[in-house]
């Protein structure tokens, strides 16, 4: 009896890897060539290497975050629609959550009141919301 569970439970794992295996890499960038990957190579290796996106996982959600961040601090520009919609896609279905995917930050609504929140700085903290206070230049620190 255990020698049938055994097996089944090695027949199981060999499908699953034999699945995944299925799938050819590029060799020049490390992506799995399936659906849109070439959107996404072309539109992502221009400014980093593919090895940035390939070790991260993500939902749609997530990926679309990284989509809208990278669009506002990173110097991505403005994509079509269909565009993001398919390197979102082919990010979540090809690097979407595995098991050990971090899980999503805990809503402000339901974090503590912060300790260290003086008034001093909540007073900084609203006049910088306010524009009364310019905000540090990206060279302030170097």
């Amino acid at each position: 009896m255990r020698f049938l569970f055994l097996f089944f439970c090695v027949l199981i794992l060999r499908s699953a890897c034999a699945a995944e295996e299925q799938i050819p890499l590029d060799p020049v960038t490390g992506m799995k060539m399936t659906g849109d990957w070439e959107i996404v190579r072309n539109h992502c290796i221009i400014c980093h290497s593919p090895k940035t996106f390939l070790q991260q996982r993500g939902t749609e959600s997530t990926w679309a975050d990284t989509l809208v961040w990278m669009q506002k601090h990173g110097g991505l520009w403005k994509l079509e629609p269909a565009v993001e919609k398919s390197i979102i896609n082919y990010l979540a279905a090809n690097y979407g959550p595995g098991d050990k995917f971090r899980r999503a930050p805990i809503p402000l609504s339901l974090m503590p009141a912060n300790p260290y929140a003086t008034d001093a700085r909540l007073e900084a903290e609203a006049k910088k919301k306010a524009g009364l206070i310019p905000a540090a230049s990206p060279s302030a620190g170097k």
